[in-house]
């Protein structure tokens, strides 16, 4: 049956919108259905009207209660480009209001696109099929049972240009969803049938940064975390993994679908608030902790394993079997966060070459010589990128290896901890070696990863992986020259060992 998608035209993730789609119909069993779509994911940027032949007995009441891009679904019996040509071709078509009217309480809804349209003249337009609804007396516009659709698309480039007219029966849509604020009962399972005062709003407000009593500098947008964790599937049960989990955005989200959830983070500042965090000023406090727990504890959602390591050298156990459904990410860059790694010293208390502390609180790091770690700091190519050097990889004592080529301004102490810089590539290299180790057969990848737009394809290239399928890769556009891939991968399949 054709059904009509009608997404929300969203300047920053209008790329998500087909991935989004297609993982929700996976989450909810119709894992065949959503696999032509991203054959045409060119055909449908910018687009939003999405016509698919997809069976009707989907629950699009369930995959709609979850979307962040998705305001609508409607299943389609005419379209056409004059109010005419619609209206003759449902004549021919009464049956499908006979089947579905019948002794049933309806009611119609009426939106556009590309224009404004006066209440007088939405009526005006309803009433063009007063011939058809006549029969069916049945109006109820509180609590129908049926509600029937009428959606008009305008010309974007020639304003005012009525382009496309579609008249169908409305599977699902958001308006008519509650905004959910979910809490526990005594049992401690979760309940979503809580409703906030101004019930107009998205679901995913409550959820907004603003409305959270811890902020952190970085933190994943509200919208993004929500859309990523439906790229990646995540429901009730699954264990979740975020190894650059900062300040916990994306496993509240996590959280919130109920899954189980577990982080790890170089930096015990943000864990813990130090310096970093800062309690939300329009808020009210019970309490003034800032780490990481007190965004779950508002939100009355199951607390997080959190512990601090370095994701060069992981700390995951590689000899059981995987048991990671999902990982969701996003790793540090730019300015304000930057990727970093342990710098190991093999002498207790001696200084780490080029020590900038910043005036921190923080020790010196230090290690016996049988406990050293090889660190490969920077595997960045092109001008100004920061040369390769391998920290403490010395055999025997003695006094720790010098390295001149490790910039200052890199060096920084974490609490007792030295860290330095380096590159994104090498940071998505050892987060694809962590999911190919964790990750369950088909477990879901997805991560943020910074490009330069001139140079799309050979950022690209860096997410080949021999265990892994590049799913997409949807574009979010900061400047001409910059922006982020959307990044989703699938775990495959191992082979079964003899």
């Amino acid at each position: 049956m054709l059904h009509l998608i009608w997404f929300s035209s969203h300047n920053k993730y209008d790329e998500c919108k087909i991935t989004e789609l297609k993982s929700l119909l996976h989450i909810f069993g119709y894992e065949d259905e959503g696999e032509a779509l991203l054959n045409d994911r060119d055909k449908h940027k910018g687009e939003v009207f999405v016509k698919v032949n997809l069976p009707e007995d989907i629950d699009w009441k369930s995959v709609i209660s979850r979307s962040v891009l998705i305001k609508g679904i409607i299943q389609v019996w005419s379209e056409g480009t004059t109010y005419d040509e619609v209206l003759n071709d449902l004549l021919k078509k009464e049956h499908l209001f006979s089947s579905n009217l019948e002794d049933k309480k309806w009611r119609f809804h009426f939106n556009s696109f590309g224009k404004m349209v006066s209440q007088n003249d939405k009526v005006k337009k309803m009433e063009h099929f007063k011939i058809i609804l006549d029969k069916y007396p049945k109006v109820d516009l509180s609590s129908p049972e049926v509600e029937l659709s009428l959606l008009e698309e305008y010309d974007q480039g020639n304003l005012g240009i009525l382009k496309k007219i579609f008249f169908g029966k409305s599977m699902a849509l958001r308006k008519n969803n509650k905004t959910l604020v979910y809490r526990r009962n005594d049992e401690g399972h979760m309940i979503n049938d809580v409703r906030t005062k101004k019930t107009q709003l998205a679901w995913w407000i409550h959820y907004s940064l603003n409305k959270r009593p811890v902020l952190g500098p970085t933190t994943t947008d509200n919208e993004l975390a929500f859309l990523m964790c439906n790229i990646a599937k995540v429901k009730a049960g699954h264990i979740v993994l975020d190894p650059f989990v900062g300040s916990g955005g994306l496993l509240i989200t996590s959280s919130i679908f109920n899954a189980i959830c577990v982080g790890n983070d170089i930096d015990i500042r943000l864990l813990k608030g130090y310096k970093i965090a800062y309690l939300n000023p329009h808020m009210q406090h019970k309490s003034r902790n800032k780490n990481i727990f007190e965004n779950f504890l508002h939100y009355d959602l199951s607390l997080p394993e959190i512990l601090v390591s370095d994701n060069s050298k992981p700390v995951w156990n590689a000899f059981h079997k995987p048991w990671v459904d999902a990982i969701v990410t996003d790793p540090p860059y730019g300015n304000r966060a930057t990727v970093r790694i342990c710098l190991r010293n093999t002498r207790t208390g001696a200084p780490a070459e080029g020590d900038n502390s910043d005036g921190e609180d923080g020790g010196d790091s230090g290690e016996s010589a049988d406990n050293r770690d090889r660190c490969d700091v920077g595997d960045k190519s092109g001008p100004g990128s920061p040369p390769q050097c391998d920290v403490g990889d010395k055999e025997g004592p003695g006094p720790p290896p010098q390295c001149n080529i490790v910039d200052r301004k890199r060096v920084k102490s974490l609490m007792s901890t030295k860290t330095v810089t380096y590159s994104c590539t090498a940071a998505v290299k050892d987060l694809l070696n962590i999911a190919s180790i964790t990750l369950v057969d088909n477990g879901m990848l997805v991560f943020l990863l910074p490009v330069q737009l001139e140079n799309l394809e050979e950022e690209i290239a860096i997410l080949k992986h021999d265990d892994f399928f590049l799913i997409s890769y949807d574009l979010q556009t900061f400047t001409p020259c910059s922006g982020r891939l959307i990044v989703s991968m699938q775990r495959k399949c191992r082979k079964p060992s003899n």
